[in-house]
């Protein structure tokens, strides 16, 4: 049963009653797997931005000294097993984050512009609302771009060589990747990221809106204080990231220096956590 024109078109619907969908029961629906589509990179999304937190700590770690990472990585391939590290854990656990970059990737290409006149859509919708969550969703498409071409090399590296979880070797490859390289993709990441967790939280509506109030602009109350979250969590990342690269430059360096590139960092005895 549908809306007679008499009553639907009887009332213009303000920009609130169109942001809470009134008259939605009369469009017509598109395929449900769209729906499906949204789910999946919302799902895939959160995970791969939690993610982000567990692998920064991860990483971290060896600004503490490389035991502490070495243990990690041990840990993390399933020492606390039988004392042995296995690569094979590598290799699924990555294999599981790479799977779901693919999803999200695919799901998300549905959203990019394709073409010049939609380029130029975005760009006069962005002059025209100057909106601080519009900004934040063109650095989001921008990021997204990079990462298509950044993170997919460094995931195939790890697949086909589990081998190369251990300090040195990781400074080794942060050394001749280079700083100004490894720091454009620890930017990238974290702010596609962190935005990206922040559009979720909007998407999903954790926010209590009064439907009284104007909900096309909300650049107060939850949202500006989520956003501002959002965006000190970001460069708290970025600082903490930066400090790391620094410290596995420097393993690197030294590495190459004494023309051990190959040699893999062995952890004393004493200090292992499983052996």
């Amino acid at each position: 049963m549908t809306t007679p024109d008499s009553v639907k078109y009887s009332n213009t619907p303000t920009a609130t009653e169109n942001v809470w969908g009134v008259g939605l029961k009369d469009a017509k629906r598109r395929s449900k797997y769209l729906a499906y589509c949204d789910v999946a990179q919302s799902v895939t999304g959160l995970i791969l931005g939690l993610f982000l937190f567990c692998h920064m700590a991860f990483t971290s770690s060896v600004n503490f000294g490389k035991d502490l990472f070495a243990n990690l990585i041990e840990t993390s391939g399933g020492a606390f097993i039988n004392g042995e590290e296995h690569l094979w854990m590598h290799v699924v656990f990555v294999g599981f984050i790479f799977v779901c970059v693919v999803i999200h990737a695919l799901c998300a290409l549905r959203r990019f512009p394709t073409s010049y006149r939609q380029c130029r859509d975005i760009k006069a919708h962005y002059r025209l609302l100057r909106h601080e969550d519009t900004t934040l969703w063109m650095v989001q498409l921008v990021t997204a771009f990079l990462l298509f071409l950044l993170v997919f090399p460094h995931l195939m590296s790890m697949l086909t060589n589990p081998g190369g979880f251990d300090p040195n070797l990781i400074g080794v490859h942060t050394y001749h990747n280079g700083l100004l390289y490894t720091f454009i993709f620890l930017v990238v990441t974290e702010l596609h990221g962190m935005i990206g967790l922040y559009r979720l939280a909007v998407k999903w509506d954790i926010f209590a809106k009064n439907p009284e109030r104007d909900i096309i602009d909300q650049r107060q109350g939850d949202r500006a204080g989520l956003r501002k979250t959002m965006l000190g969590v970001a460069l708290l990342m970025i600082v903490m990231g930066s400090i790391t690269i620094w410290t596995n430059y420097s393993i690197g360096a030294e590495q190459v220096a004494n023309g051990q590139e190959a040699q893999r960092y062995e952890l004393p005895a004493d200090k292992a956590w499983f052996h």
